[in-house]
């Protein structure tokens, strides 16, 4: 793309914050042996994934976004080169020692032979949990090609009935099931709420850029004609919209808050929890809209360089928050939660962002995974 979108560095960036927060939040449960000895707790926490579990939906869009663009040309051979590349490299300069690690705390000391199991780990997904997002993106980049392919010779409107479809059979049914206790969701392909916000990431790339082509030629009318000029102190009516979009997602948000902090919604799903559709679709649709605002120069460079940071914070931040809950044996919950929380939410997204900006400056690092 010809200009940097500033506004996907600031997705990216909030949404790694929300990454961190949430691996904070779901490691010290899966560390307790029973969560039930802490209610209030408890309802805390699941008030807080659902606040924060929009970022990997966001993650998917974004990648959407960039790749499923028409007028961005990605050879198989570019993809896998360059791209998968990146992935697979990552997958294994971290993935392996991350490992390793697990294989030794376990069996209580290192041997040999844990270098062979901890890559044999990798090829089969077993690594520490966070590392799930690559294999989901490296397949998502194979699919790439073909699927820019595909996009390019069908109308768009089959492009939305697909997105219907996954709506429904990923995300309400689903849904629906486990509030009634139906027992479908066993049965239905929920994991396809991965392709759907991808899906959506081009949707939102095609749908700015036939909006431009009509607001171009409208620009260049002479008043009253040009309807897209706002009034002296009203802002345009791109950028209202925006803020109503970001004034609904906030909205959703406390409600969804208040539902578990009253203690009488306890239905747990992953990234295809209704809601959380609603509200990554809501934050990048304002975000959008809202990006036709000029930003500084100083507050540009800041998301450009913090937005280079963001894949390395996201493949390292575990690092700390394991050796906070499994070495030192200490988590938000050995504390007063309302303190204990946001300190060890700060301290991981402090010492990884550290830790990045040090392997950053480490040339193939930089240029090849980070």
């Amino acid at each position: 793309m010809k200009e940097r979108e500033l506004f996907l560095d600031k997705l990216r960036l909030a949404a790694t914050c929300a990454v961190v927060l949430l691996h904070t939040i779901t490691g010290a449960m899966d560390i307790t042996e029973d969560m039930s000895q802490y209610p209030a707790q408890w309802r805390l926490f699941m008030a807080g994934m659902d606040l924060v579990c929009w970022s990997v939906p966001v993650f998917l869009i974004i990648s959407g976004y960039l790749f499923l663009n028409p007028e961005r040309k990605i050879s198989m051979k570019k993809m896998v080169t360059k791209y998968c590349r990146r992935i697979l490299l990552a997958l294994f300069l971290f993935g392996v020692p991350y490992a390793i690690v697990e294989l030794a705390v376990t069996e209580r000391g290192l041997r040999p032979d844990m270098l062979g199991r901890g890559i044999l780990r990798v090829l089969r997904g077993e690594s520490w949990s966070h590392m799930w997002y690559l294999y989901l993106i490296l397949f998502l980049y194979l699919m790439t090609p073909g699927l820019k392919w595909i996009l390019a010779r069908i109308p768009r409107w089959t492009v939305y009935l697909v997105q219907a479809l996954l709506l429904t059979v990923c995300s309400l049914l689903p849904f629906l099931s486990r509030l009634q206790g139906l027992g479908w969701e066993e049965h239905l392909p929920e994991e396809g709420i991965y392709f759907f916000y991808y899906m959506c990431g081009y949707l939102f790339v095609t749908g700015r850029r036939k909006n431009a082509e009509i607001r171009r030629p409208l620009e260049c009318l002479p008043a009253p004609e040009n309807r897209l000029r706002s009034r002296r102190g009203k802002l345009p009516p791109g950028e209202r919209l925006g803020w109503c979009l970001t004034a609904l997602a906030a909205l959703l948000a406390a409600v969804m808050a208040w539902s578990r902090l009253r203690g009488r919604f306890f239905l747990m799903m992953a990234y295809n929890y209704p809601p959380t559709v609603a509200m990554s679709l809501l934050l990048f649709a304002g975000n959008i809209l809202l990006s036709a605002r000029k930003a500084s120069e100083r507050r540009a460079v800041f998301l450009e360089q913090t937005g280079r940071l963001c894949f390395g914070i996201y493949l390292v931040h575990p690092v700390f928050l394991n050796f906070a809950y499994k070495f030192l044996r200490v988590t938000p919950l050995s504390f007063s939660v309302g303190i204990s929380l946001p300190a060890f939410f700060l301290g991981t997204l402090l010492l990884a962002a550290g830790s990045v900006w040090v392997l950053y400056r480490i040339p193939p690092l930089r240029k090849y995974v980070i």
